[in-house]
């Protein structure tokens, strides 16, 4: 079975956002703080990525109000299953619409299902994440990358009680 789970601490290491980035007051990563929070799930509904400094629906909550990237509701997010794809939406930006009361959720671009209250709007960007048990910085635009990055390991200094 997929578990939500809190898979960062203590937030980004490093973010790096264009100086023409727009929209960022509701933008699904960047207008929040906290740590990732993966393959979050609550009842029917659930959200492959979102941040912890964003509402996380309690696991016992209806109220389709978790927002972040892989979205969708009316589903079996233990599963997989797809009850409903007219309810799938990839981007959905920070909000306040719960459900039942929501007539208008703004999700980025066109790809998402066919609810009637998804509403296509702008797309903001590009988003990368990067997830390292040890890193501690990472490359900034315009380097290349090859599909393993190279981190020198942390020095272990052994302490007294060690000894």
């Amino acid at each position: 079975a997929v578990v939500s789970t809190q898979s960062t601490g203590g937030g980004p290491v490093q973010e790096s956002v264009s100086k023409n980035a727009r929209n960022m007051e509701d933008d699904p990563v960047f207008s929040v703080d906290g740590d990732l929070a993966f393959n979050w799930a609550y009842t029917n509904n659930g959200a492959r990525i979102a941040l912890s400094g964003g509402y996380l629906s309690p696991a016992d909550s209806w109220d389709d109000n978790t927002y972040g990237l892989g979205n969708h509701f009316s589903c079996n997010p233990f599963t997989g299953e797809n009850a409903s794809p007219q309810w799938a939406h990839e981007i959905a930006n920070i909000q306040n619409c719960p459900h039942p009361g929501c007539t208008r959720l703004n999700i980025q671009g066109t790809d998402h299902g066919s609810g009637s209250k998804l509403i296509s709007g702008p797309v903001y960007g590009n988003y990368a994440i990067y997830v390292s048990t040890d890193a501690t910085f990472f490359p900034l635009p315009g380097h290349h990358l090859d599909t393993e990055i190279v981190v020198e390991s942390k020095p272990k200094f052994t302490t007294a009680k060690e000894l």
